[in-house]
């Protein structure tokens, strides 16, 4: 796959992310600003754990990683029937709406349980309990909603569509900033439960007329479990869900750690945790989308060195953008916070546990981008059980430290566990795809890159401190300002060092408004 092509393919999904970024920081700051760092949003936030979890499972996924190696071959081997892919569609959303039905009924029933299970902390105040209850049953429908969508993403990705479904959820932000605006004074914080189910149905219906205009309908097909394609996504999920499963139990136990903190430490890793969220999910997660269903057509049509040099190009592109991230959160996790987050009911003391909490998430960046990389290329070459034993290892490792780290940092112990075991992950992780391929892909990276790779970040380094001293006890907005002009002098290093990231950076931003174009359908 053509360096550009990778590129743009990634831009417009991190264009599509970037959006969908900004509502979410939007969302973020009315709760923050509603809510605050209290018991109602520690409570809120453990009952989203519940269905959310089972949405990184069922959905965003499991789903669409293991529908697009399977709708990939209906397109580079050829079909005797027309029909075929239109069946793979009706057999899968079939499928999948009954089995996710079945656990969303079977969710609501079993709440008292499961909240009782999950929220440790709270079982001494019945008013928590109940209101994490109703709204974890409030909210379970929101995880069949979303795996619709999530089939929708895999379906579109596939046939390189990527525009719409990086919108999409922006408008599972807006679901939530309207039912908080418009019904908070209505339901009360049960707004927030309500905007969930009114999001996930948004993001859904966005995505079905891209489908719609390529010939393709969801239609139910009841013999759904003998269609082989059907089959065979459910032999690649069950091990990808499982894996899913292994690194969602990090974030459970992080909860329950946090939930035994002192109040409000739940609230500030989640709020931290979503400023990480930003740049990993605009290009780290947006990347790994873009490459994946080049990856899985590289494997069916037997090229592993067009396989092994879009995987390089990927692995260039995560460091070249998540290494300055790293370093920008790490120098600057209070202003950013305080920035973001300090208006309303934020008070200092939220902005500062949150921004400590960041400190310590932001090494594990570059790894977390990294691994989604990764694990893309395990499932291309439709290996799903390798990433699940590194993913329980790693899980393992993380509740270790989680239990350790807590004694010495409190909840900030929570967040530098999550990191160490997102480098672990990653070391196993190179290592057997190595073994896997016998390709040394970190091994392809000339010196002369790694070099100006080198003072590029050096440079911002320096920059990063310069504005630190410049800015500190100054206003947030010139904080603001400092911050864009290290980003556009970053950005500026590759035209004069040389690097080759500058011609890829010049097709980029020449070819901007197809960019946009193709964000607008």
């Amino acid at each position: 796959m053509r360096e550009t092509a990778l590129l743009k393919n990634t831009v417009v999904i991190g264009l599509g992310t970037l959006l969908s970024r900004i509502s979410g920081l939007l969302r973020e700051i009315l709760i923050s600003s509603f809510f605050g760092a209290t018991w109602v949003t520690d409570a809120f936030l453990i009952a989203y754990t519940i269905p959310n979890l089972l949405r990184r499972l069922f959905a965003e996924g499991a789903l669409s990683t293991s529908v697009v190696p399977v709708f990939s071959r209906y397109f580079v081997v050829p079909s005797s029937s027309e029909e075929r892919p239109q069946d793979f569609i009706s057999s899968v959303f079939s499928g999948f709406t009954v089995i996710v039905t079945l656990v969303c009924v079977l969710g609501m029933v079993f709440s008292p349980l499961i909240v009782r299970l999950v929220a440790l902390g709270f079982r001494g105040d019945p008013a928590k309990l109940l209101f994490t209850t109703r709204s974890t049953q409030i909210m379970f429908p929101f995880l069949l909603l979303i795996s619709w969508s999530a089939l929708l993403m895999g379906f579109l990705n596939t046939l390189h569509i990527f525009s719409w479904s990086a919108v999409a959820p922006f408008f599972f932000n807006l679901g939530t900033i309207v039912s908080i605006l418009a019904f908070r004074r209505i339901f009360g914080p049960y707004a927030l439960a309500f905007g969930v189910v009114l999001g996930g149905l948004w993001q859904f219906l966005f995505q079905i007329p891209p489908l719609r205009q390529k010939g393709f309908t969801l239609r139910i097909r009841w013999r759904f479990f003998r269609d082989p394609g059907f089959q065979e996504v459910l032999k690649l999920m069950l091990p990808v869900t499982f894996a899913l499963a292994v690194s969602q139990v990090n974030t459970l136990v992080d909860r329950i750690v946090a939930s035994l903190c002192r109040e409000g430490a739940v609230s500030a890793l989640y709020f931290s945790d979503r400023l990480m969220e930003f740049p990993l999910g605009v290009f780290g997660v947006a990347l790994s989308v873009a490459v994946l269903p080049s990856l899985s057509q590289n494997v069916w049509m037997e090229n592993m060195e067009e396989w092994q040099g879009t995987l390089w190009q990927g692995i260039r592109w995560v460091l070249f953008f998540m290494l300055p991230a790293v370093v920008f959160l790490m120098v600057f996790p209070l202003p950013l916070v305080n920035l973001v987050y300090r208006r309303g009911v934020f008070d200092h003391l939220a902005a500062e546990m949150t921004a400590a909490a960041l400190f310590f998430y932001a090494p594990g960046l570059l790894f977390f981008a990294l691994n989604h990389l990764l694990t893309r290329a395990f499932y291309s070459l439709r290996d799903t059980r390798t990433p699940v034993k590194i993913g329980l290892l790693s899980v393992l490792l993380n509740v270790v430290l989680d239990l350790w780290l807590v004694r010495f940092l409190d909840f900030q112990g929570v967040a530098l566990a999550t990191s160490f075991s997102a480098f672990f992950q990653f070391t196993l992780l190179v290592y057997f795809l190595r073994q896997k391929t016998k390709i040394g892909v970190f091994l392809r990276f000339p010196r002369g890159w790694l070099w100006k790779a080198g003072v590029q970040l050096g440079v911002f380094v320096l920059g990063c401190v310069c504005v630190a001293r410049t800015t500190m006890h100054r206003s947030l907005w010139e904080f603001a300002l400092g911050a864009f002009f290290l980003w556009v002098l970053y950005l500026a290093l590759p035209f004069l060092l040389g690097m080759d990231e500058r011609k890829v950076l010049l097709a980029m931003f020449g070819d901007v408004r197809r960019v946009f174009r193709q964000l607008g359908g």
